[in-house]
């Protein structure tokens, strides 16, 4: 009866922890998520294609999304417009700059061949409770088509070429890589495409997830290192029981045990080592042990009351 008991403590225990850590688990994620909501993103990046004067086109700017013929392009007009809010009153620490690179690759576009950085703009170290970026930038899309075409004529080759147009934020000193556009510039009739991103938000998430994975695995650990060591102390008990079966006197009745004497132990093998080194027997009352020496009651799992 006494043993059922003990199990369902141990089970109670057991079910106790599991539940603190998930509680703990919840209150990290829901902050967490509250943390994540701290920066609102808010953005409109887009581009209009200007056309040089023919006698084809009624306008003389084309809207993004559109295929283009490349000789016809006169500068392609970028709008960068970046804003991201935070919440708390920390102001955010950040950069900018908005590159152009030319990248040339043969073997189908497979093997990049020569490459060329171009700085548009650069603005260093702005404190603010928002990042605020809004810029027009023209682009002089027959500059890098000659530059390319100088770069073949110079050495006799023929490439696939494109132009990556990037604003890049750096946050509290990490790149955050937001938006880029991606123009061909050795074909008749183009396509640009354009991606963003931000690495900021996604690596904050990632943070949050990351976390709540820890806590978790730390949860389980520490919930089954418990139980091997419950399991572990139970059959060692029992071996221990069985090696000194000879000392060990198994008694029907409740002993009547002085309560101003006694002393008690939280290790079977520390009652088993005071009884040997006093040539005593350890008596056992329904898994209750207990060793008297010199009027001195030892006892491992007696109740106090008892």
């Amino acid at each position: 009866m006494k043993e059922k008991k003990k199990l369902v403590k141990i089970l109670f225990i057991l079910i106790t922890i599991l539940l603190i850590g998930l509680i703990f688990l919840v209150i990290i994620y829901i902050k967490n998520i509250q943390k994540s909501k701290i920066y609102q993103l808010k953005n409109k990046t887009y581009y209009v294609v200007s056309l040089n004067p023919n006698n084809y086109f009624l306008n003389d700017k084309l809207e993004a999304n559109n295929y283009y013929i490349a000789n016809s392009i006169k500068s392609i007009d970028i709008y960068f417009n970046y804003y991201l809010k935070n919440k708390t009153k920390e102001n955010i620490n950040y950069s900018y700059d908005i590159t152009a690179t030319i990248k040339s690759y043969a073997d189908n576009g497979t093997k990049l061949v020569w490459t060329k950085d171009f700085n548009l703009k650069n603005i260093n170290d702005i404190n603010e409770k928002e990042i605020k970026i809004k810029e027009n930038y023209k682009l002089d899309y027959q500059y890098y088509v000659n530059y390319v075409k100088s770069f073949q004529e110079y050495y006799n080759i023929k490439t696939e070429n494109y132009l990556y147009i990037k604003l890049n934020v750096k946050i509290n000193d990490k790149d955050n890589p937001y938006v880029e556009l991606t123009i061909p510039i050795s074909d008749d009739i183009i396509e640009i495409t354009q991606k963003e991103k931000n690495a900021f938000l996604e690596n904050n998430k990632k943070n949050i997830d990351l976390k709540t994975i820890v806590v978790f695995i730390i949860l389980a650990v520490a919930t089954l290192y418990l139980i091997i060591k419950i399991l572990f102390n139970k059959n060692n008990e029992k071996a221990i029981l069985k090696e000194y079966d000879d000392i060990i006197i198994t008694i029907q009745n409740k002993p009547d045990i002085n309560n101003d004497n006694i002393i008690y132990l939280t290790n079977l093998k520390d009652l088993i080592n005071i009884s040997v080194n006093n040539n005593a027997n350890i008596f056992n009352y329904q898994n209750n042990y207990y060793a008297i020496i010199d009027n001195i009651y030892y006892i491992y799992k007696f109740e106090k009351n008892i």
